[in-house]
């Protein structure tokens, strides 16, 4: 064999093995492809999370992503070393999650693997199935999913990316009737997608839907009591907080016709500050409609945000004459819309008084709310509505609770007994001396008396009963209100803060028309802000809204 026989034979045998091995690699490329999804076909039908239970469920975490902006938000609930299910993502408020979390934990449990749609990563922004991750994710990036994470009380994690919805079925494409729809997921750990049946409503991110959203928890119906008292405080050029006083009203409810009634109005002049009283003429009536806005808007009070109360607040909205020299501490307190009221100090400790008047709302069961309203907040930067700064005490009012009208015991009549009869006897006192007197023996009055006195001791059970049930209720709402102070829609604070323009109006005559006579009441700024003939300084001795 000649060397380009030779030469011809290696060269020949190198391109088959070339041809070979590119063959060989391909065809173990396909194995490979086919074999993970043979696999990942075994799991239909299975447990997403082998192990997972839910009643040892104590944390849920869920992850987005915002694609403008490459920003991940995160929202979680947790149970506290308490026990309490609270929002770490806002500052722990408790959260009212019993219900919904055991829902998401059961949902999460009992997910299975329903159909493996593909195993490799190049279909996973098609699905949109990418983790939501900021060390991994640009600005644009399409395809990204929700990551669901629950974890135990062992502290384990259990973690499922949530993507796109797909219609599989068995005749899919062909007969809708047969298409279901599904979610497609992957975990993180892993390329391979299928399809889950999931409620993801229950996956919500939204803050209100995890939270008791109606702040005071009243019932209109019983309201007795309102008091509104309108003032601006502002600062004046030097910095110091002054106050423009514009009305401070009473309402209360009559106990026979169930109507409002005007209990007192006081009007301040805007320039003088001096106080007036509103007297309704005979054409003039209450605006009742106003004032069921008002009632129905206290009862259906909604919340539209929390934050934590700064560490110098206490619980009762008091402050020292010391901490509100604080510059920081007055700069803080300032933006909230809240000003030391020196008029108020009792024991070192002063009321603080809110930018834009407060509000009184006293039930039948004892127990008295106290609205304060702040500042706008600024802090959100939010676009689509204006919110503001509500600050909620409560406290124990017992004169709302009518004490009982205890019956007299009978006592045992002097006069003579007639003569045909010989037995001891007694009288009851009638209230109507025209009314003849009853004869009683001694054994029916010591059956009176004692009814009388179980009558008596269940009416003053009752009435301890109520009282402690209103201080109970008092320190109840006071601890949930102790560390936070709330935010609500502007909107909703104009059905609450109402001036006495709001409150009079024209009574209606036959025909519907207004009745001549509602003149307008003087004192009331046209435009928001402080006039330059009110006096400077701090909150004058004679500033107090509540004077009057």
């Amino acid at each position: 064999m000649n060397n380009l026989t030779q030469t011809c034979i290696f060269v020949t045998l190198a391109a088959v093995c070339i041809v070979a091995a590119f063959l060989t690699n391909d065809i173990g490329e396909a194995d490979t492809y086919q074999n993970r999804r043979d696999i990942a076909k075994q799991e239909e039908g299975r447990a997403v999370f082998e192990g997972f239970t839910a009643e040892r469920a104590v944390e849920l975490k869920i992850t987005t992503y915002d694609d403008t902006t490459a920003r991940i938000k995160s929202f979680s609930v947790k149970r506290d070393a308490t026990g309490q299910w609270v929002i770490p993502s806002h500052s722990n408020y408790p959260a009212d999650a019993e219900e919904q979390m055991a829902s998401a934990a059961a949902a999460f449990g009992t997910l299975e693997v329903k159909e493996v749609v593909d195993v490799d990563r190049s279909v996973h922004a098609e699905y949109r199935v990418v983790e939501p991750n900021t060390e991994t994710l640009d600005v644009g990036t399409d395809g990204v999913g929700t990551l669901i994470t629950v974890t135990d009380d062992e502290g384990k994690s259990y973690s499922l990316i949530v993507g796109a919805k797909v219609m599989r079925g068995t005749q899919a494409g062909i007969d809708p009737r047969m298409q279901q729809s599904y979610y497609t997921a992957r975990r993180p750990e892993s390329d391979t997608v299928f399809t889950i049946d999931l409620n993801m409503g229950i996956f919500n991110t939204e803050f209100s839907q995890w939270i008791d959203t109606n702040l005071l928890g009243l019932n209109g119906l019983d309201v007795r009591q309102l008091g509104i008292q309108d003032y601006f405080i502002g600062l004046d050029p030097e910095g110091a907080p002054i106050m423009l006083r514009r009305s401070n009203t009473s309402l209360a409810l009559d106990e026979t016709d169930l109507l409002w009634k005007l209990a007192n109005m006081v009007q301040y002049d805007q320039n003088t500050q001096e106080p007036f009283t509103i007297e309704l003429t005979e054409n003039e009536e209450l605006n009742l409609d106003r004032i069921n806005i008002l009632q129905s808007t206290l009862e259906n009070l909604t919340i539209q945000g929390v934050m934590r109360k700064p560490a110098v607040l206490r619980p009762d909205l008091k402050i020292t004459a010391a901490a509100i020299k604080d510059e920081q501490t007055s700069a803080t307190l300032t933006k909230l819309g809240l000003f030391g009221d020196p008029n108020t100090t009792v024991n070192n400790l002063m009321d603080l008084k809110s930018a834009n008047g407060e509000m009184n709302v006293s039930l039948q069961t004892g127990v008295k709310y106290v609205l304060r309203f702040g500042e706008v907040d600024t802090s959100s930067n939010a676009d689509s509505s204006i919110e503001r700064y509500l600050f909620v005490t409560t406290e124990f009012q017992p004169n709302m609770i009518p004490a009982p009208e205890y019956r007299a015991l009978p006592t045992k009549p002097t006069t003579e007994t007639p003569a045909e009869d010989t037995s001891e006897t007694a009288t009851t006192e009638s209230a109507d001396p025209a009314e003849p007197q009853t004869k009683l023996t001694p054994e029916q009055l010591a059956e009176l008396k004692a009814e009388i006195e179980r009558d008596n001791a269940r009416l003053k059970e009752e009435y301890e009963t109520k009282l402690a049930a209103a201080k109970n209720t008092v320190r109840l709402l006071n601890g949930r209100f102790a560390n936070w102070f709330y935010l609500i829609d502007e909107a909703t604070y104009n059905k609450l803060h109402l001036a006495n323009t709001d409150l009079i109006r024209a009574q209606k005559n036959e025909l519907g028309g207004d009745l001549p006579g509602l003149p307008a009441v003087p004192g009331l700024p046209n435009v928001p802000g402080l006039p330059n003939t009110l006096p400077q300084g701090n909150l004058p001795d004679n500033a107090n809204p509540e004077d009057q």
